[in-house]
């Protein structure tokens, strides 16, 4: 989910609006792992809040380790999570759950670097499942870019499907009221983002055709009565990568102006954990693909309907 617009009239709101500003800022990379954020001062000018907003607003950042804060020196953007070191279980606690995830060696990873990779195949196709498209669909348009520039050979076809929440259902566990009222005003939002970044990769691809670089270029979209709990992105059939939507509390501006306090999950900033199926891979990670592609595929076959935009 994404949030636009003016600080929001009630104070309560106002620090997770800033909050989610700056979320979206590193989440999108236009602020990189290392980079200094502006100072709370010059944060509480551009938002036009006090300085106790940006603090509570950091704060909140801080808990989520999207920054860390050097005391003297400000706050900076965290690293990129494949670079967080492994570290080994301590003694007498081998085999204890906590540390099952570490000694799998499964990096989190981002995505541009994955769909660089799946763009550069003669055949390319992604299967997403997903909440609104927002950071597929601006790599895709980077890929375009590089196609359209002649820095990568066109494949000869891409295909893509689609598979998002349908904002009809009533169904849907986020976004929601924190009061868990259903509104379908803050659904219909939702609809409107989801809408807005389909048209942007829709768009992006048939560029391609229309420009006689890619022959064949094939988008469909379904939609399913339930918001996905996982992000899951399926890349020519061979590379699975995954992340979990974490329901968090923050605000929405409606169309109308009034600002509400919902449980959204915000996935541009999903950590993705990769598999991949290749001659070289493990048998578990060869099971995953497959298990994702099973999952993609009797989702998408039995529980999806056909969306219409």
């Amino acid at each position: 989910m994404t949030s636009d617009g003016s600080a929001p009239r009630d104070a309560k709101f106002q620090y997770r609006w800033v909050a989610d500003e700056l979320r979206k800022e590193i989440n999108s990379e236009a602020r990189r792992p290392g980079e200094r954020l502006p100072t709370q001062e010059e944060l509480a000018q551009r938002f036009k809040v006090s300085r106790a907003t940006v603090n509570q607003a950091l704060s909140l950042l801080r808990r989520e380790e999207l920054i860390v804060t050097r005391q003297g020196s400000g706050s900076f953007v965290a690293s990129e999570p494949g670079e967080t070191r492994h570290v080994p279980a301590p003694a007498g606690h081998q085999d204890s759950d906590v540390w099952a995830v570490v000694s799998e060696r499964v990096p989190p990873v981002l995505l541009k670097p994955y769909l660089v990779e799946a763009f550069e195949a003669n055949v390319v196709r992604l299967d997403v499942f997903s909440m609104t498209t927002e950071s597929l669909a601006a790599r895709v348009v980077d890929q375009k870019d590089r196609i359209v520039a002649g820095e990568i050979s066109p494949p000869r076809s891409i295909t893509a499907r689609l598979m998002l929440p349908n904002t009809e259902s009533t169904a849907l566990a986020i976004p929601r009221q924190v009061t868990g009222d259903d509104d379908p005003r803050v659904r219909q939002r939702l609809g409107g983002i989801l809408h807005s970044h389909v048209t942007m990769l829709r768009s992006a691809l048939f560029e391609l055709r229309r420009l006689k670089l890619v022959e064949e270029v094939d988008v469909q979209v379904r939609l399913v009565p339930f918001a996905p709990q996982v992000k899951l992105y399926i890349l020519n059939n061979r590379v699975v990568l995954q992340g979990f939507y974490i329901p968090e509390e923050g605000t929405a501006t409606l169309p109308d102006g009034e600002d509400v306090a919902t449980y959204d999950a915000y996935g541009t900033g999903a950590t993705l954990y990769p598999f991949r199926a290749s001659a070289d891979s493990t048998p578990e990670q060869v099971g995953v693909v497959r298990a994702a592609r099973k999952f993609f595929n009797s989702t998408w076959d039995n529980l999806s309907t056909k969306a219409p935009f």
